[in-house]
């Protein structure tokens, strides 16, 4: 039987001798599975396997880039033959000749092993445990209408291997589950729901109590029943660890994102070495975070990944990068390249983005706002790094009157201009945590960690529903 490593190593060769630059290939071996129950339901169960090889070539200063689920080498070879000659026919039109950043050669292999692995541990397990979530969420008040709980896991095994000589292994699994209920009461309704995720088997669910994680959510979604009109205005305000990450990636971290500060579409282009933000802010796109659910210790392009300081004391110090947009930045590339499967080529990607803690107490925070807001996790927003503006509209808030977290409130947003909101940071507690979530950009999807710690912002933007 011919070994899958031997079957890329032929590949990269061939496109080299066809008149590519450079050239990679990735196997993947994906086994998945996603559940969702509603109610007294399953609404869904899918499970499969999904196996292929995505391969880039460089020629004449143009990437082509192809992808097949049918691994006949002969049919894969002409393929590539035709992949070659589209990039250097690409190549003609182009100016901008795309070159790549050095980086060191690499033969690893990195193999996660959990105790269950999500390929083997039994499926009625996995509906148990998420029909124990909606059965206890829904029997806690007759005020729950509905409950409804979800799973998706993967086990992934990939190998690269590139015509410079690199060759990794990698299996990796992860488990991510959720649940979210709503309620209704005299005309109201609310909603709240959480998530949560663990690059590892299913040993992580074991260390849930569903009839604690069930009551947490369920007595969320009660209190919002109880919400008032929010203010609308500048405010003081207090922002949980999940905002704070949520703010964090999707209006600062993309602007920092190689590909689109080479592009001229980020704010923060030529800023390198610039106060945008109080002294108080550092943040990291860390790559290497234990058991961080975006970590990883090679990118697509098989460069080791990194602890990327992006913010030091309110100074940018620096960008997310693949090889591409490091070599037309004159950077070091940073492992920033990631693809969402073989069907997909590596652009620049996050990992686990986060400002990083203080020196105050999470108390320390409300104690001198005399009239403020507290907003705590996201439903979503929208983003514009090219203007440096945003709009989060937050998953709960509370007025905050006299140091006390006081009244909850409907549908609050927070708003405003980005580098703005860095420099208005007065205080950041000692307090930390992340969410995993997937973040999307040019049709992919990855696992994407954010958080932090509570934060303080002077003179915010806020609105609500009156």
């Amino acid at each position: 039987m011919i070994r899958v490593e031997d079957v890329l190593i032929k590949i990269v060769e061939n496109a080299i001798k066809f008149g590519a630059e450079y050239a990679d290939a990735r196997y993947e071996k994906i086994f998945s599975t996603t559940i969702m129950y509603s109610n007294d339901r399953i609404e869904r169960i899918s499970t499969g396997i999904n196996e292929g090889i995505g391969i880039r070539v460089l020629a004449n200063g143009a990437f082509s880039f192809l992808s097949t689920n049918v691994i006949d080498v002969n049919s894969i070879l002409q393929q590539i033959k035709d992949s070659v000659k589209s990039a250097i026919s690409f190549g003609e039109k182009r100016k901008d000749k795309i070159k790549l950043a050095a980086t060191k050669t690499v033969k690893d292999k990195v193999i996660i092993k959990p105790k269950y692995p999500p390929e083997e541990y039994p499926l009625e397990n996995k509906v148990s445990f998420l029909k124990d979530l909606v059965s206890i969420s829904r029997e806690k008040d007759k005020r729950i209408v509905n409950a409804t709980s979800l799973i998706t896991d993967i086990s992934k095994y990939k190998v690269l291997i590139t015509s410079e000589g690199t060759e990794i292994i990698y299996k990796q699994p992860r488990v991510y589950f959720g649940l979210d209920v709503v309620a209704f009461e005299a005309g109201r309704s609310s909603w709240f729901g959480i998530r949560k995720a663990s690059p590892t088997g299913y040993e992580y669910i074991k260390n849930f109590d569903t009839e604690v994680l069930s009551n947490e959510v369920v007595q969320k979604a009660l209190k919002m029943l109880k919400a008032k009109p929010a203010p609308a205005g500048r405010f003081t305000v207090v922002v949980d660890n999940a905002l704070t990450g949520v703010f964090i990636h999707e209006a600062f971290g993309h602007a920092c994102e190689g590909d689109a500060i080479a592009a001229g579409e980020s704010i923060l282009k030529g800023r390198l070495g610039e106060k945008i933000g109080s002294e108080l802010v550092t943040v990291y796109d860390d790559s290497t975070l234990h058991e961080g659910w975006g970590s990883l210790k090679y990118d697509d392009e098989g460069v080791p990944t990194q602890k990327r300081v992006l913010v030091e004391k309110g100074y940018l110090k620096g960008y997310i990068t693949n090889r591409e947009s490091a070599y037309k930045l004159n950077l070091s590339p940073n492992g920033g390249g990631r693809a969402q499967s073989y069907n997909h080529p590596p652009i620049v990607r996050m990992s686990n983005t986060y400002i990083v803690p203080g020196d105050y107490s999470k108390e320390e925070l409300f104690e001198d706002i005399k009239y403020g807001v507290y907003l705590l996790g996201s439903r979503g927003g929208q983003v514009d790094i090219s203007k440096g503006t945003f709009q989060f509209n937050a998953k709960e808030a509370y007025l905050i009157e006299n140091g006390e977290i006081t009244t909850p409130l409907l549908d609050v947003s927070l708003s405003g201009y980005t580098l703005e909101i860095l420099s208005n940071v007065d205080a950041v507690s000692k307090d930390f945590d992340m969410w995993p979530g997937f973040c999307g950009k040019s049709g992919q999807s990855v696992p994407a960690g954010t958080g932090g710690p509570h934060i303080r912002i002077k003179n915010a933007i806020v609105g609500g529903r009156r």
